[in-house]
């Protein structure tokens, strides 16, 4: 049996918020996503096929990093179908179709059931006994007239044995359907989950006759070991919303991750008032909820987002404050933090947590920039919209805007001043403030670009670097003139990344398209200085460039190379895919992998100065301000890390 109530257990999102779709993400209809208040008994047999997924593959049919991209993933591609067996296939995509009406109806689904429900010339054909085991059949009589359970019988009954080689011991799929996207490597399986090898005991006066094991499935039907347990074994949570002072074990220096991973100790006593003064130390925060993303550090304070935006102290992990809505997007700027629900977009005083102002869009917030006293919104349905920051006046608004791609990587960008949004297969540069075109340039639409997002990035040398599928082109700021366009075989999902300097003529371009090949081309007049094959790169983070190297995280590797000959310098081998961008300070590198772990190396050479193991994937990019450095976990927890010494507490304020 599967329940929506599991379904929310697992993914923590909240049912019930305001102005929030009532449901759980991966598993609710596209309509029921846009409009709680429209669905219809056709939404039900879209969540009916969602779970069969569920049940029959044991992974989501949707399966975003965080609740925002999940419902992204929902609207815009269609069902992950991975491991899901051949004679199931038609019936759930026929109930997981996007238009409600080309659904089957409940007495559709039951006359295609029939055959597996009822069995031929029964007379019990309305009751449990149809369909179940006939060990379940005999549990729940003996139960009922607490009689001892029959012997179970030797042979499969009913659905049996439908399910039997894709039940528990399937692994999560990496892959998603729908739009057609650039091939990627995919992600490694999980592991097969662990079965308790003795079963809890029955409720007192039951008799104990052991796990139920359908015919043919690897392991019986039993309670699996607690989300709280596993997570507790990973690592020593604090209590919920609490944040501790770091006393962590230290770890050994190494290379190339050859010493085990840090585990976490035990939580310690809170640090007293007076540690700030005498020395600051590594802390974590723990949420009540989920955490994704890239932290965001201002003057004193960190912000994360977990549904709400929470802001910690950065010299003590205590929290200042929390918004009091949910918050899918999030930007801090000039003092403010902006953020936005869905249809509600507000701004807090950045220190105090304070309401400065709240309006309604009357469409959905999928993207959210700030900068220079102006908001930039992108909502569902191609619309863009600017907004002054300091009381949330709106400046103007276009339509028909980055509609192929409505995600926050995707969404319209702002760069000083200057709003570039992709509509009617041109790249438009709009003033922020007023909305005036300033340019345009026919850049093509979502098929001439390879499928992909167009891409740019603003640099200090006046021009705008775009890369647009397999083009990677030089825009004059000022009036949108060409300089350059190269052209690469593959197609391109970061934006390029300029680099001033002695590195190449007048500075580099530096890109890698997805198959891993890191380009660097002459910013003056996009000649290909060079080009270095790495593995197949999924990442929408641009390459990293810092004194005089180019860091690169492809699928499990993070390679650096020479920014002037592309010689490579070192490759580090994490155990899983490195996530978001690495961040490089005072001679380190930090970056997350999905093997749970932050790292810190040497950024000349690559040797391992420490690692920690948290209790999940990191979420975003670490960030380094000030010798510190924070990363978020999906273990829930926010980390702050001294940069040089990890755990280590020797370090002054």
């Amino acid at each position: 049996m599967i329940d929506f109530g599991i379904a929310s257990g697992v993914s923590n999102t909240r049912l019930t918020m305001t102005n929030v779709a009532v449901g759980t993400p991966a598993y609710m209809s596209p309509e029921q996503a846009k409009d709680s208040r429209s669905v219809t008994g056709a939404s039900d047999v879209f969540s009916l096929g969602s779970t069969l997924v569920f049940a029959a593959t044991g992974h989501a049919p949707f399966h975003g990093a965080n609740p925002v991209e999940t419902v992204f993933m929902l609207l815009r591609e269609g069902p992950d179908l991975e491991g899901l067996p051949d004679e199931l296939r038609p019936l759930i995509e026929s109930c997981m179709q996007m238009e409600a009406a080309a659904r089957p109806s409940p007495a559709d689904l039951q006359a295609q059931l029939a055959p597996h429900l009822f069995g031929s010339g029964s007379d019990d054909s309305g009751t449990a006994s149809a369909w179940l085991p006939e060990r379940a059949v005999s549990l729940i009589e003996a139960r009922r007239g607490g009689r001892p359970a029959a012997k179970p019988a030797t042979h499969g009954h009913g659905a049996g044995h439908g399910l039997g080689g894709h039940g528990p011991g399937g692994g999560r799929s990496g892959g998603s359907g729908g739009a057609p996207r650039p091939p990627v490597v995919p992600p490694p399986p999980a592991h097969d989950p662990v079965v308790p090898a003795h079963p809890a005991p029955a409720s007192v006066g039951a008799p104990d006759t052991g796990p139920v094991q359908l015919a043919g499935a690897a392991v019986p039907i039993g309670p699996g070991p607690r989300v709280a347990d596993m997570r507790a074994a990973a690592v020593k949570a604090p209590p919920p919303e609490s944040a501790l002072a770091g006393s962590w074990s230290r770890p050994r220096p190494g290379v190339n991750g050859a010493d085990p991973a840090v585990a976490a100790a035990p939580p310690a006593p809170t640090a007293p008032p007076e540690a700030a003064a005498t020395g600051w130390r590594p802390w974590r925060f723990r949420m009540s909820n989920d955490v994704w993303g890239t932290p965001a550090v201002a003057d004193d304070l960190v912000y994360v987002t977990s549904f709400e935006v929470h802001a910690l102290d950065v010299a003590t992990g205590r929290r200042r404050f929390k918004t009091r809505d949910v918050a899918w997007s999030m930007a801090v700027a000039d003092g403010r933090v902006h953020a936005s629900d869905g249809p509600t977009l507000f701004a807090l005083d950045a220190r105090e947590g304070t309401d400065l102002w709240r309006i309604q869009t009357d469409a959905w917030v999928y993207a959210l920039k700030a900068d220079r006293g102006t908001v930039v919104t992108g909502t569902r349905g191609g619309g863009v919209q600017a907004w002054e920051a300091a009381n949330g006046r709106k400046l103007w608004e276009i339509t028909g805007c980055q509609t192929d791609f409505e995600s926050p990587e995707a969404g319209p960008a702002l760069h000083d001043g200057t709003v570039y949004v992709w509509q009617d297969a041109r790249l438009r540069a709009l003033d922020a403030r007023t909305g005036d075109e300033r340019w345009s340039y026919p850049i093509g639409d979502a098929a001439s670009c390879g499928g992909v997002p167009v891409r740019v990035a603003q640099a200090p040398d006046g021009y705008a670097y775009v890369s647009a599928g397999t083009r990677v082109l030089a825009l004059d700021v000022a009036g949108g003139h060409v300089k350059w366009h190269f052209e690469a075989p593959a197609v391109f999902l970061s934006p390029p990344a300029f680099v001033p300097g002695p590195a190449v003529t007048g500075g580099g371009v530096y890109l890698a398209d997805y198959l891993g090949t890191v380009y660097a081309l002459d910013a003056a007049d996009g000649r290909d200085r060079w080009r270095i094959a790495t593995e197949s790169r999924a990442s929408i983070d641009p390459v990293l460039v810092a004194a005089g190297h180019v860091h690169v995280g492809s699928g499990k590797g993070l390679y650096t190379l020479d920014a002037v000959t592309g010689t490579p310098k070192w490759r580090f081998q994490a155990g899983g895919d490195i996530v978001g961008a690495p961040a490089v300070a005072e001679g380190r590198i930090h970056f997350g992998s999905t093997d749970h772990l932050l790292y810190t190396l040497k950024a000349d050479d690559g040797r391992l100065r420490w690692k920690l193991a948290t209790g999940g994937e990191i979420t975003g990019s670490p960030v380094v301000r000030d010798g510190i450095v924070y990363a978020c976990s999906k273990d829930r927890c926010v980390y702050a890390l001294d940069a040089e010494k990890g755990t280590g507490t020797a370090r002054t304020a």
